[in-house]
């Protein structure tokens, strides 16, 4: 597993970038601010469910995808790695994790939309 972990930290830190955001902003929950678009998606996916439909149908990379998929199952990765794109100042993201999963309640992840891109 391990001789896996940099090669699955190099794709997903290069496939993947954070856009900023032009719309409107409000502050949630004290950690970081949503994008607030008028036309921005509430994703959710539910915890072991394998149905990422609701990435697929935003978009048909498999590495997007693959992004997604390991930033829900291993935050505890992401969240040491830092996002150098300016998203801190402009949503307030502390680590990479919050470029893809705005938030997690109970088993429904609520996804961040910055990691399509």
């Amino acid at each position: 597993m391990k001789k896996y972990l940099f090669p699955i930290l190099t794709v997903v830190a290069l496939s993947t970038g954070c856009s900023s955001s032009t719309g409107e902003q409000e502050q949630s929950d004290g950690q970081h601010t949503e994008h607030n678009e008028k036309n921005a998606p509430v994703l959710t996916y539910n915890i072991g469910s394998d149905d990422w439909s609701v990435v697929t149908n935003y978009t048909d990379s498999p590495k997007v995808l693959e992004a997604y998929q390991f930033a829900v199952s291993n935050p505890e990765v992401l969240n040491y790695m830092p996002c150098y794109c300016g998203c801190y100042e402009e949503d307030g993201h502390t680590s990479n994790t919050n470029c893809f999963v705005d938030k997690i309640e109970g088993t429904t992840v609520t996804l961040d939309t910055m990691g399509f891109g």
